[in-house]
């Protein structure tokens, strides 16, 4: 009963969660089947969380001896038609790469929970950081399709889960949750989060159903090794064309949020979103861009960066790299003195971003 050891009168129902559980209950209200994780701060609470509810919700989580087993776990668990996730930080997540160019070729859902920490190497274990997003977009060889979807709330986290689910499973690609520490170790307290278990359609021959393969090598329609220029341009062209089709889709999701009104436009992802909303209460003329979709990207916001006299990306890395990433996808600069970036392993607070914009206003 949320209130009643602090001597507070209860008028509505309150949920107070963390991220992790948020992602964990995503994951099972998507009809999750197994969890592979290794322990690696912060991603150890999605795990944590998973194992304990594993067996009254009917799915399976276990912990190999690294990460490089995790995801070739993961990958023959997928083939086998069971409904996948797992979980890293940083250094983990670089282990995986190799697995995760296979998923690119094989073309089997997956899920990827990557929950930052401050980098690089093992760097600031047990405090928060937005670093990772550069090898989210790029880790991996070759080219393939991935999803990229940082959600900035435990709300959104649960939501976003289950879209990730839905979109792996249909598209056959690699979903990547990109969270932080801030986000998967804070409680939130909210008065709407209701869950709701979605239906996702089952594959209906998933490949180990059948006499069939799925290898690391460039392959033809039945699925068998080919070095026939031909069939490889066949191969190569039917991933662009996904490609077209899961960003047709995501069209008909909420990809980014647009907070406030005025001249002056602030951009961010991931925890900061709590920060920046809780500053605008001590703001005037500022919009705030909450991004959520990563890749695809939701070009749509290229409207309202135009509009803007100042555009300013409010991150918790030395570089700006999702300011990096507006710029080669739509082509916007966003100057390094307009920059807001946090690199101590803290999160930002309200009081931060209100002196930080209004010094480059």
């Amino acid at each position: 009963d949320y209130g009643k050891n602090f001597g507070l009168k209860k008028k509505k129902s309150k949920y107070v969660m963390n991220g992790s559980e948020a992602i964990g209950f995503g994951a099972i209200d998507s009809g999750l089947d197994v969890y592979f994780g290794y322990p690696m701060t912060p991603s150890t609470g999605v795990l944590t969380f998973l194992a304990q509810n594993q067996f009254e919700n009917n799915y399976f989580v276990f912990e190999p001896e690294n990460e490089i087993a995790v995801i070739n776990a993961a990958l023959g668990s997928s083939f086998a038609g069971a409904r996948t996730m797992i979980g890293t930080s940083g250094g983990g997540f670089d282990l995986m790469t190799e697995g995760l160019s296979m998923q690119g070729v094989t073309e089997l859902p997956l899920i990827i929970h990557l929950a930052q920490r401050k980098g690089p190497s093992t760097g600031v274990p047990t405090y928060t950081g937005q670093e990772d997003l550069n090898v989210a977009l790029h880790g991996g060889h070759g080219e393939f399709s991935r999803l990229i979807i940082a959600p900035g709330d435990p709300k959104e986290a649960y939501e976003k889960t289950k879209e990730a689910f839905y979109l792996s499973e249909k598209f056959g690609v690699v979903g990547i949750l990109l969270t932080d520490k801030h986000l998967v170790e804070s409680g939130y307290s909210s008065e709407d989060f209701e869950r709701k278990k979605i239906k996702i359609e089952r594959r209906g021959k998933f490949p180990g159903e059948v006499i069939t393969r799925r290898t690391s090598y460039e392959h033809n329609k039945e699925w068998h090794t080919t070095e026939i220029p031909e069939e490889i341009i066949e191969s190569v062209e039917k991933r662009i064309k996904r490609d077209k089709q899961i960003e047709k889709e995501v069209e008909k999701l909420e990809t980014y949020k647009v907070y406030g009104k005025g001249k002056n436009l602030v951009i961010s992802f991931g925890s900061n979103k709590g920060a920046i909303l809780d500053a605008m209460e001590n703001m005037k003329d500022v919009k705030f861009i909450h991004l959520i979709y990563l890749e695809p990207f939701p070009y749509k916001i290229a409207k309202e960066i135009e509009k803007a006299e100042n555009v300013f990306a409010v991150e918790c890395n030395s570089t700006g790299q999702l300011a990096n990433l507006i710029e080669c996808k739509i082509g916007s600069k966003i100057d390094m003195k307009n920059r807001i970036l946090k690199y101590d392993s803290m999160p930002f607070t309200p009081k931060e971003i209100v002196r930080e914009v209004e010094k480059r206003i």
